[in-house]
């Protein structure tokens, strides 16, 4: 699977002009489906470094909805990874996503190491990172297995991770939907941040991560 890493979405000139698409063409239409409501932001303020967030892929508008209930300044820094069969299949929305998000394509198979060295050369740049470990979207809203994938790439890179979870979303865009189908009260909550270090053990880590995201 593919996991070409265009540089140009990252540009200082289209991050300017994709950021103002983004806050404030495609944020008004989100707010205008979604009620939204933030918790935990205070625990964002302690972030020293770049990291990786991750939350429960429940709703096509996971990541819209996701940028919203961001600080701006994290928010600026933000990027999201996406399945590599994804950008490749829909070149149309690949473009708006590197665009507007700043996405990057993400393999969803093995191998997985080009992906973690996209991760890596995002984390190292500055960024943060948005990321859905289930690796696919919930249909019913229950949160899935979590791929080990996420726990060999957090023991890989010792990142910080901040989980967080969206709670009313499911069904307001459904998966391959072109419009949304209903107004949401959605609730945002994030964790606080997470650290394990460089490990080997990637099977329990990816435990763990699915459990914190579970228990907010």
């Amino acid at each position: 699977m593919s996991t070409e890493f265009p540089t140009w979405p990252y540009r200082r000139d289209v991050r300017l002009v994709g950021d103002a698409f983004r806050d404030h063409l495609i944020a008004p239409a989100v707010r205008h489906w979604v009620s939204l409501q933030v918790e935990g932001s205070e625990h964002l303020a302690r972030l020293s470094a770049p990291s990786l967030f991750i939350f429960n892929h429940t709703d096509d508008l996971d990541g819209p909805v996701i940028y919203e209930a961001l600080p701006p300044k994290i928010r600026r820094r933000m990027t999201v990874a996406i399945g590599a069969d994804i950008m490749r299949d829909h070149p149309a929305l690949a473009f708006a996503a590197r665009f507007g998000w700043g996405s990057f394509a993400f393999s969803r198979s093995a191998p997985l190491r080009p992906s973690l060295k996209n991760v890596a050369r995002m984390l190292d740049t500055g960024h943060h990172v948005l990321f859905a470990p289930e690796g696919q979207l919930s249909t019913n809203g229950e949160l899935l297995d979590f791929k080990p994938g996420i726990g060999y790439m957090v023991a890989r890179l010792g990142v910080a991770v901040v989980p967080l979870k969206t709670k009313g979303l499911s069904g307001t865009m459904p998966l391959h939907a072109k419009f949304p189908k209903r107004r949401s009260d959605v609730i945002v909550k994030f964790g606080e941040p997470m650290s394990f270090g460089k490990t080997k053990n990637y099977v329990e880590v990816t435990e763990w991560l699915r459990r914190a995201v579970e228990d907010l």
